[in-house]
Protein backbone atom coordinates (compact mmCIF):
# COMPACT_ATOMS: atom_id res chain seq x y z
CA UNK A 1 0.00 0.00 0.00
CA UNK A 2 1.41 3.37 -1.07
CA UNK A 3 1.26 6.20 1.46
CA UNK A 4 0.64 9.68 0.06
CA UNK A 5 3.25 12.17 1.26
CA UNK A 6 1.49 15.06 2.95
CA UNK A 7 2.49 18.72 3.11
CA UNK A 8 1.19 20.91 5.92
CA UNK A 9 -0.86 23.73 4.41
CA UNK A 10 -1.99 27.01 6.01
CA UNK A 11 -4.24 29.76 4.64
CA UNK A 12 -4.02 33.49 5.38
CA UNK A 13 -7.20 35.40 4.51
CA UNK A 14 -9.68 32.60 5.11
CA UNK A 15 -12.49 35.15 5.39
CA UNK A 16 -12.17 36.17 1.74
CA UNK A 17 -15.02 35.29 -0.59
CA UNK A 18 -12.57 33.60 -2.95
CA UNK A 19 -11.60 31.15 -0.20
CA UNK A 20 -14.27 28.76 -1.48
CA UNK A 21 -12.19 28.20 -4.62
CA UNK A 22 -9.05 27.59 -2.58
CA UNK A 23 -10.97 25.25 -0.29
CA UNK A 24 -12.07 23.21 -3.32
CA UNK A 25 -8.49 23.23 -4.62
CA UNK A 26 -7.21 21.87 -1.32
CA UNK A 27 -9.87 19.16 -1.39
CA UNK A 28 -8.64 18.10 -4.85
CA UNK A 29 -5.02 17.92 -3.69
CA UNK A 30 -4.62 14.68 -1.73
CA UNK A 31 -1.11 15.62 -0.57
CA UNK A 32 -2.44 18.78 1.16
CA UNK A 33 -3.14 18.63 4.88
CA UNK A 34 -4.82 21.83 6.07
CA UNK A 35 -3.36 22.62 9.50
CA UNK A 36 -4.52 26.17 10.24
CA UNK A 37 -6.19 29.32 8.97
CA UNK A 38 -5.78 33.02 9.69
CA UNK A 39 -7.83 36.19 9.22
CA UNK A 40 -8.15 39.62 10.81
CA UNK A 41 -11.93 39.07 10.96
CA UNK A 42 -12.09 37.01 14.14
CA UNK A 43 -15.77 36.09 13.92
CA UNK A 44 -15.67 34.87 10.34
CA UNK A 45 -12.24 33.32 10.74
CA UNK A 46 -13.24 31.30 13.79
CA UNK A 47 -16.38 30.16 11.99
CA UNK A 48 -14.37 28.95 9.00
CA UNK A 49 -11.81 27.27 11.25
CA UNK A 50 -14.55 25.41 13.12
CA UNK A 51 -16.09 24.24 9.85
CA UNK A 52 -12.69 22.98 8.70
CA UNK A 53 -11.67 21.51 12.04
CA UNK A 54 -8.36 23.40 12.26
CA UNK A 55 -6.91 26.06 14.58
CA UNK A 56 -7.66 29.73 13.97
CA UNK A 57 -5.14 32.54 14.20
CA UNK A 58 -5.62 36.29 13.93
CA UNK A 59 -1.95 37.01 13.23
CA UNK A 60 -0.11 35.36 10.35
CA UNK A 61 3.29 35.53 12.03
CA UNK A 62 2.00 33.67 15.08
CA UNK A 63 0.46 30.98 12.89
CA UNK A 64 3.67 30.57 10.91
CA UNK A 65 5.73 30.23 14.09
CA UNK A 66 3.31 27.79 15.72
CA UNK A 67 2.46 25.55 12.79
CA UNK A 68 5.53 25.80 10.55
CA UNK A 69 3.49 25.01 7.41
CA UNK A 70 5.13 23.57 4.32
CA UNK A 71 2.84 25.62 2.05
CA UNK A 72 0.99 28.87 2.77
CA UNK A 73 -1.80 30.34 0.64
CA UNK A 74 -2.23 34.13 0.83
CA UNK A 75 -5.64 35.40 -0.24
CA UNK A 76 -5.81 38.67 1.68
CA UNK A 77 -6.38 42.05 -0.01
CA UNK A 78 -3.27 42.60 -2.09
CA UNK A 79 -1.72 45.45 -0.03
CA UNK A 80 -0.92 42.74 2.53
CA UNK A 81 0.50 40.15 0.13
CA UNK A 82 4.14 41.21 0.20
CA UNK A 83 4.85 41.26 3.92
CA UNK A 84 2.94 38.06 4.66
CA UNK A 85 4.67 36.30 1.76
CA UNK A 86 8.12 37.40 2.90
CA UNK A 87 7.34 36.27 6.45
CA UNK A 88 6.14 32.88 5.21
CA UNK A 89 9.12 32.38 2.91
CA UNK A 90 11.52 33.38 5.69
CA UNK A 91 9.76 30.84 7.92
CA UNK A 92 10.57 28.10 5.40
CA UNK A 93 7.17 27.80 3.73
CA UNK A 94 6.39 27.65 0.05
CA UNK A 95 3.84 30.32 -0.95
CA UNK A 96 0.81 30.48 -3.22
CA UNK A 97 -0.32 34.11 -3.53
CA UNK A 98 -3.47 35.39 -5.18
CA UNK A 99 -3.28 37.86 -8.03
CA UNK A 100 -1.99 40.48 -8.24
CA UNK A 101 1.25 39.42 -6.62
CA UNK A 102 1.49 42.78 -4.79
CA UNK A 103 0.58 46.47 -5.13
CA UNK A 104 3.79 47.73 -6.68
CA UNK A 105 6.64 46.01 -8.41
CA UNK A 106 9.15 46.87 -5.68
CA UNK A 107 7.14 44.70 -3.30
CA UNK A 108 7.20 41.86 -5.82
CA UNK A 109 10.98 42.23 -6.04
CA UNK A 110 11.20 41.68 -2.27
CA UNK A 111 8.99 38.60 -2.46
CA UNK A 112 11.08 37.08 -5.25
CA UNK A 113 14.30 37.79 -3.37
CA UNK A 114 12.87 36.09 -0.26
CA UNK A 115 11.82 33.03 -2.26
CA UNK A 116 15.17 32.67 -3.98
CA UNK A 117 17.14 33.46 -0.83
CA UNK A 118 15.28 30.79 1.14
CA UNK A 119 15.13 28.27 -1.72
CA UNK A 120 11.34 28.22 -1.50
CA UNK A 121 8.64 28.25 -4.17
CA UNK A 122 6.67 31.43 -4.84
CA UNK A 123 3.67 30.72 -7.08
CA UNK A 124 1.17 33.31 -8.30
CA UNK A 125 -2.41 32.19 -8.83
CA UNK A 126 -2.91 32.88 -12.54
CA UNK A 127 -5.15 29.92 -13.28
CA UNK A 128 -6.04 31.04 -16.82
CA UNK A 129 -2.64 29.74 -17.90
CA UNK A 130 -4.10 26.25 -17.47
CA UNK A 131 -7.08 26.75 -19.80
CA UNK A 132 -6.82 24.24 -22.68
CA UNK A 133 -7.51 26.94 -25.28
CA UNK A 134 -4.76 29.16 -23.83
CA UNK A 135 -2.32 26.26 -23.95
CA UNK A 136 -3.30 25.62 -27.59
CA UNK A 137 -2.72 29.27 -28.51
CA UNK A 138 0.67 29.29 -26.80
CA UNK A 139 1.70 26.11 -28.61
CA UNK A 140 0.66 27.67 -31.93
CA UNK A 141 2.64 30.84 -31.26
CA UNK A 142 5.73 28.97 -30.13
CA UNK A 143 5.61 26.78 -33.24
CA UNK A 144 5.55 29.87 -35.46
CA UNK A 145 2.07 29.09 -36.75
CA UNK A 146 1.09 32.76 -36.96
CA UNK A 147 4.40 33.81 -38.47
CA UNK A 148 5.84 37.13 -37.34
CA UNK A 149 3.43 38.75 -34.86
CA UNK A 150 2.32 42.17 -36.07
CA UNK A 151 -0.46 43.22 -33.70
CA UNK A 152 -2.18 42.28 -30.47
CA UNK A 153 -5.55 43.73 -29.44
CA UNK A 154 -7.08 43.04 -26.04
CA UNK A 155 -10.58 44.23 -25.10
CA UNK A 156 -11.85 43.42 -21.62
CA UNK A 157 -15.22 44.80 -20.48
CA UNK A 158 -15.68 43.99 -16.77
CA UNK A 159 -18.93 45.77 -15.92
CA UNK A 160 -19.38 46.41 -12.20
CA UNK A 161 -22.23 48.20 -10.46
CA UNK A 162 -21.97 50.90 -7.82
CA UNK A 163 -22.95 48.27 -5.25
CA UNK A 164 -19.75 46.37 -6.01
CA UNK A 165 -17.72 49.27 -4.66
CA UNK A 166 -20.12 50.18 -1.84
CA UNK A 167 -20.01 46.62 -0.49
CA UNK A 168 -16.23 46.69 0.03
CA UNK A 169 -14.78 50.03 1.02
CA UNK A 170 -11.23 49.08 0.05
CA UNK A 171 -12.17 48.66 -3.61
CA UNK A 172 -11.42 51.53 -5.93
CA UNK A 173 -9.06 53.24 -3.46
CA UNK A 174 -5.36 53.92 -3.76
CA UNK A 175 -4.65 52.70 -0.25
CA UNK A 176 -6.90 49.65 -0.51
CA UNK A 177 -5.97 48.45 -4.00
CA UNK A 178 -3.23 50.61 -5.45
CA UNK A 179 -5.30 50.97 -8.61
CA UNK A 180 -8.70 50.17 -10.07
CA UNK A 181 -9.54 47.91 -12.99
CA UNK A 182 -5.82 47.36 -13.62
CA UNK A 183 -5.27 45.90 -10.16
CA UNK A 184 -8.52 44.01 -9.64
CA UNK A 185 -10.08 42.76 -12.88
CA UNK A 186 -7.19 43.29 -15.30
CA UNK A 187 -4.33 41.14 -13.96
CA UNK A 188 -5.48 37.93 -15.68
CA UNK A 189 -5.62 39.62 -19.08
CA UNK A 190 -2.27 41.29 -18.55
CA UNK A 191 -0.79 37.98 -17.47
CA UNK A 192 -2.01 36.26 -20.63
CA UNK A 193 -0.40 38.98 -22.73
CA UNK A 194 2.93 38.26 -21.05
CA UNK A 195 2.45 34.48 -21.06
CA UNK A 196 1.60 34.31 -24.75
CA UNK A 197 3.72 37.12 -26.19
CA UNK A 198 6.38 38.03 -23.67
CA UNK A 199 6.97 41.27 -21.82
CA UNK A 200 6.55 44.49 -23.82
CA UNK A 201 9.43 46.96 -23.84
CA UNK A 202 7.42 50.20 -23.94
CA UNK A 203 4.02 51.38 -22.68
CA UNK A 204 1.87 54.46 -23.21
CA UNK A 205 -1.45 54.57 -21.38
CA UNK A 206 -4.42 56.70 -20.46
CA UNK A 207 -6.36 55.92 -17.28
CA UNK A 208 -9.72 57.51 -16.61
CA UNK A 209 -12.52 57.42 -14.04
CA UNK A 210 -15.58 57.73 -16.27
CA UNK A 211 -18.51 56.56 -14.18
CA UNK A 212 -17.81 55.12 -10.75
CA UNK A 213 -17.46 57.28 -7.63
CA UNK A 214 -14.01 55.87 -6.82
CA UNK A 215 -10.49 57.24 -6.48
CA UNK A 216 -8.86 54.94 -9.01
CA UNK A 217 -9.34 54.24 -12.71
CA UNK A 218 -12.43 52.44 -14.00
CA UNK A 219 -11.24 52.55 -17.63
CA UNK A 220 -7.84 52.30 -19.32
CA UNK A 221 -6.54 52.40 -22.86
CA UNK A 222 -2.91 51.55 -23.54
CA UNK A 223 -0.46 50.95 -26.35
CA UNK A 224 2.30 48.38 -26.00
CA UNK A 225 5.43 47.89 -28.07
CA UNK A 226 7.53 44.76 -28.27
CA UNK A 227 10.81 44.36 -30.08
CA UNK A 228 10.96 43.71 -33.84
CA UNK A 229 7.90 45.81 -34.66
CA UNK A 230 5.10 44.08 -32.76
CA UNK A 231 2.58 46.52 -31.30
CA UNK A 232 -0.57 46.12 -29.23
CA UNK A 233 -3.53 47.94 -27.75
CA UNK A 234 -5.34 47.15 -24.51
CA UNK A 235 -8.72 48.40 -23.32
CA UNK A 236 -10.18 47.48 -19.93
CA UNK A 237 -13.20 48.97 -18.20
CA UNK A 238 -15.69 48.32 -15.40
CA UNK A 239 -18.28 50.58 -17.07
CA UNK A 240 -18.69 48.53 -20.24
CA UNK A 241 -20.39 45.17 -20.75
CA UNK A 242 -19.62 42.63 -23.45
CA UNK A 243 -17.35 39.76 -24.38
CA UNK A 244 -13.70 39.78 -23.38
CA UNK A 245 -11.35 38.89 -26.21
CA UNK A 246 -7.77 38.90 -27.47
CA UNK A 247 -6.88 39.13 -31.16
CA UNK A 248 -3.41 38.26 -32.41
CA UNK A 249 -2.47 39.06 -36.01
CA UNK A 250 0.64 37.73 -37.69
CA UNK A 251 2.04 37.31 -41.16
CA UNK A 252 0.75 33.74 -41.19
CA UNK A 253 -2.81 34.35 -40.01
CA UNK A 254 -5.06 35.73 -37.31
CA UNK A 255 -6.38 34.30 -34.09
CA UNK A 256 -9.24 35.45 -31.87
CA UNK A 257 -9.26 34.08 -28.33
CA UNK A 258 -12.65 34.60 -26.71
CA UNK A 259 -13.92 33.73 -23.27
CA UNK A 260 -14.81 30.19 -24.36
CA UNK A 261 -13.74 29.75 -27.97
CA UNK A 262 -11.02 30.33 -30.57
CA UNK A 263 -11.25 31.47 -34.18
CA UNK A 264 -8.11 30.75 -36.20
CA UNK A 265 -7.58 31.70 -39.84
CA UNK A 266 -4.45 31.05 -41.93
CA UNK A 267 -3.29 33.24 -44.79
CA UNK A 268 -2.52 31.41 -48.03
CA UNK A 269 0.07 32.43 -49.03
CA UNK A 270 1.53 34.15 -45.98
CA UNK A 271 1.34 37.95 -45.93
CA UNK A 272 5.00 38.55 -46.72
CA UNK A 273 4.82 36.40 -49.85
CA UNK A 274 1.45 37.87 -50.83
CA UNK A 275 2.63 41.47 -50.48
CA UNK A 276 5.81 40.80 -52.45
CA UNK A 277 4.37 38.68 -55.27
CA UNK A 278 0.68 39.45 -55.86
CA UNK A 279 0.29 41.66 -58.97
CA UNK A 280 -3.10 43.00 -57.82
CA UNK A 281 -2.51 46.29 -55.94
CA UNK A 282 -5.62 45.64 -53.86
CA UNK A 283 -5.43 41.87 -53.63
CA UNK A 284 -6.05 40.06 -50.38
CA UNK A 285 -4.61 36.70 -49.39
CA UNK A 286 -6.99 33.81 -49.04
CA UNK A 287 -8.08 33.36 -45.43
CA UNK A 288 -8.63 29.71 -44.58
CA UNK A 289 -10.40 28.74 -41.38
CA UNK A 290 -8.16 26.28 -39.61
CA UNK A 291 -8.76 23.90 -36.74
CA UNK A 292 -6.68 24.36 -33.63
CA UNK A 293 -6.17 21.20 -31.64
CA UNK A 294 -7.31 21.74 -28.07
CA UNK A 295 -6.47 18.94 -25.69
CA UNK A 296 -8.45 18.35 -22.53
CA UNK A 297 -6.60 18.97 -19.30
CA UNK A 298 -4.95 15.90 -17.85
CA UNK A 299 -5.88 16.80 -14.29
CA UNK A 300 -7.76 19.49 -12.39
CA UNK A 301 -8.65 22.94 -13.72
CA UNK A 302 -8.81 26.45 -12.30
CA UNK A 303 -7.37 27.01 -8.84
CA UNK A 304 -6.98 23.28 -8.33
CA UNK A 305 -4.62 23.16 -11.32
CA UNK A 306 -2.44 25.79 -9.67
CA UNK A 307 -2.34 23.78 -6.43
CA UNK A 308 -1.54 20.60 -8.38
CA UNK A 309 1.37 22.36 -10.06
CA UNK A 310 2.73 23.76 -6.78
CA UNK A 311 2.57 20.37 -5.05
CA UNK A 312 4.22 18.67 -8.02
CA UNK A 313 6.96 21.29 -7.85
CA UNK A 314 7.42 20.96 -4.09
CA UNK A 315 7.37 17.17 -4.01
CA UNK A 316 8.80 16.17 -7.39
CA UNK A 317 10.71 19.17 -8.73
CA UNK A 318 8.28 20.05 -11.52
CA UNK A 319 8.60 23.58 -12.96
CA UNK A 320 6.09 26.17 -11.77
CA UNK A 321 3.65 27.35 -14.43
CA UNK A 322 3.75 30.86 -12.91
CA UNK A 323 6.53 31.65 -10.46
CA UNK A 324 7.20 35.00 -8.80
CA UNK A 325 9.21 36.40 -11.70
CA UNK A 326 6.47 35.58 -14.19
CA UNK A 327 3.75 36.73 -11.81
CA UNK A 328 5.53 40.07 -11.42
CA UNK A 329 5.20 40.87 -15.13
CA UNK A 330 1.49 41.70 -15.13
CA UNK A 331 1.95 43.91 -12.06
CA UNK A 332 4.81 45.74 -13.74
CA UNK A 333 2.57 46.40 -16.75
CA UNK A 334 -0.25 47.69 -14.52
CA UNK A 335 2.16 49.94 -12.61
CA UNK A 336 3.66 51.18 -15.88
CA UNK A 337 0.25 52.08 -17.28
CA UNK A 338 -0.67 54.06 -14.18
CA UNK A 339 2.74 55.76 -14.24
CA UNK A 340 2.43 56.60 -17.93
CA UNK A 341 -1.00 58.16 -17.54
CA UNK A 342 -0.20 60.19 -14.43
CA UNK A 343 3.12 61.48 -15.79
CA UNK A 344 1.82 61.91 -19.35
CA UNK A 345 4.77 60.10 -20.85
CA UNK A 346 5.74 56.88 -22.58
CA UNK A 347 7.33 54.45 -20.14
CA UNK A 348 10.22 52.13 -20.96
CA UNK A 349 10.42 48.81 -19.15
CA UNK A 350 11.78 47.72 -16.70
CA UNK A 351 9.80 50.28 -14.71
CA UNK A 352 11.53 52.94 -12.61
CA UNK A 353 10.77 51.47 -9.17
CA UNK A 354 11.58 54.59 -7.15
CA UNK A 355 9.64 56.86 -9.47
CA UNK A 356 6.54 54.69 -9.32
CA UNK A 357 6.65 54.26 -5.55
CA UNK A 358 6.89 58.05 -5.16
CA UNK A 359 3.85 58.51 -7.42
CA UNK A 360 1.86 55.86 -5.56
CA UNK A 361 2.71 57.48 -2.22
CA UNK A 362 1.32 60.79 -3.49
CA UNK A 363 -1.84 59.11 -4.76
CA UNK A 364 -2.27 57.39 -1.40
CA UNK A 365 -1.89 60.72 0.38
CA UNK A 366 1.24 59.67 2.24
Amino acid sequence: MTTTQKLRHAVVGVGAGIFSLHKDALAQTPEAELVGVCDVNTQLGEQRAAELGVPFYQQAQVMLADLKPDVTSIITPHPFHAQIAVDALDAGSHVIVEKPIAVHVGEADRMIAAAEGNDRLLAVNFQHRYRPEVIAVRDLLQSGGLGKILRVTVVEPWVRTAAYFRNAGWRGTWRGEGGGVLMNQGPHGLDLICYLLGMPVRVAAWTRTLQHAIETEDTITAMFEWGEGTVGTVYMSTVEAGQRRMEIAGTGGTLLLGERDITYERFEPDLLTHIADNPNPFGRPEQVTAALEIEALDGPSGHAAVYRNVYDAALHGAPLRCDGRQGRQSLELANAMIYSSHTNQTVDLPLDREGYEALLARLQGK
